[in-house]
């Protein structure tokens, strides 16, 4: 009878399949509900424009009001509702602050689907990958509430036109790293860090994580070689393959507390 025991390293790259396949779906189910959400936030502006409106002709109405000849107790009760609709004008400039956030933040994860349409159409820098990867990354309720962030952005980036989502997934997968290496830390840290210059561009992204040791800084990048639970251990190695494709480095150093990854890319 033939050995039907399956292969490991065949259930592994199928597992890896899978995962995409999931990831996929993920997705175009995010791409549905972010479209949903920019309808949503459309309503949010008209109803914030109609609100600052409404409050507009209130405060006419009242200036009117103050200027007729009212009784003591009435104006002051006139005036103590002129300074209530006064806050107000406060909580709108909130408001529109946060809609524009938001709108800013769905723009450019609509874009993230159709890549493949309009890569090398829009101009983009490293800093607007590092900030939408870690809004991205909000969505982790521990790494939202629980991980200290410092962005460090590049001063004055120059616009770049190739690579843009290779860039996305190589960030992510150094992220992702970093903040599996926090998870369980008292203090949990990362630091991102990006520097241009006339030799091209690098990012460092930093840890207190448990380090990793000299001997394993290299095998790190190696198929399916993970030491994180739930991990299958392809992020390191696909993201050192993006990095090879688009003619730069990515490697593995000390850092001030613990991992720190540096990528590389030459000047465009």
């Amino acid at each position: 009878m033939a050995d039907q025991r399956e292969d490991p390293a065949e259930a592994r790259w199928e597992q890896a399949y899978l995962q995409q396949c999931h990831d996929a779906a993920v997705g175009r189910m995010f791409r549905g509900i972010v479209h949903n959400l920019n309808g949503a936030l459309q309503v949010f502006s008209l109803q914030i424009d109609l609100f600052a409106m409404a409050g507009e002709q209130a405060d006419a109405l009242l200036a009117q009001v103050l200027d007729a000849d009212l009784d003591p107790a009435a104006k002051a009760l006139t005036e103590e509702l002129v300074g209530v609709l006064g806050r107000r004008s406060d909580a709108v400039r909130q408001l529109r602050d946060k809609l524009r956030t938001c709108e800013a933040t769905i723009q450019r994860t609509l874009v993230l689907p159709d890549f493949t349409q309009v890569m090398g159409t829009e101009p983009y820098t490293v800093n607007s990958i590092l900030r939408t990867e870690l809004e991205f990354l909000a969505a982790d309720s521990f790494f939202k509430h629980k991980v200290v962030k410092d962005l460090q952005p590049a001063v004055d980036p120059p616009p770049l036109r190739e690579g843009q989502l290779a860039l996305h997934q190589v960030l992510f997968f150094l992220l992702e790293n970093s903040l599996a290496a926090v998870r369980g830390r008292e203090q949990p840290r990362i630091v991102v860090r990006a520097l241009c210059d006339g030799e091209g561009t690098t990012v460092v992204v930093e840890d207190n994580g448990p380090g990793v040791p000299p001997e394993e800084r290299e095998r790190i990048f190696a198929p399916f070689h993970t030491t994180w639970p739930d991990h299958l251990g392809l992020g390191l190695y696909l993201a050192r393959k993006l990095v090879a494709n688009l003619r730069g480095a990515l490697v593995c150093e000390a850092g001030p507390e613990g991992a720190a990854f540096r990528l590389t890319l030459p000047a465009a």
